[in-house]
Order: structure tokens, then C-alpha cells, then sequence
């Protein structure tokens, strides 16, 4: 079994992961949502862990990684 990672850089706005395209963050997305299942499995509960649960495009123009939801992002943001 081989792991494929998914390429990232840091981004000039500070985040940490900046991703180039919607389908790199998709794919990571993806990866960190299996990760974090798997470890609320081992542990027994889900509970307590953050997980991130859509990407959004930052001013340049990279990907990022959230747990904010959409909704929220719109009511912080206004």
C-alpha cells in the first residue's frame, strides 16, 4: 500500500496549507475526514475532535481547510 499525499504550500496569508486547485483541497479534505474518523474510532467517541469540513478560497486565490461552517463564516464575515 503505497500513501499518496496531496501537495501543499504555505500561503502568503499566514494559514498553514495553501492547496493551488479546489480538487487538491477536495482530495485533502477527503484524507483529514477519513484521518479524524478513524481516530474517533480507536478512541471510542468522536466527541471533543474538530474536523474540518469544507475548503474556501482565500484573497490569493489558494485553498484552505475549515471546520467553520459555511453559515457562520457568512454571519462572522457580515
Amino acid at each position: 500500500m503505497t500513501i499518496k499525499a496531496v501537495d501543499f504550500r504555505a500561503c502568503p496569508c499566514g494559514a498553514r496549507r495553501a492547496y493551488e486547485d479546489s480538487r487538491d483541497a477536495e482530495k485533502a479534505l477527503g484524507r483529514v475526514q477519513a484521518k479524524r474518523h478513524r481516530a474517533g474510532d480507536r478512541r471510542g467517541t468522536r466527541r471533543g475532535l474538530s474536523c474540518e469540513n469544507r475548503f474556501y478560497q482565500c484573497e490569493y486565490g489558494r485553498y484552505h481547510l475549515t471546520s467553520q461552517s459555511r453559515s457562520d463564516y457568512l454571519g462572522a464575515a457580515a
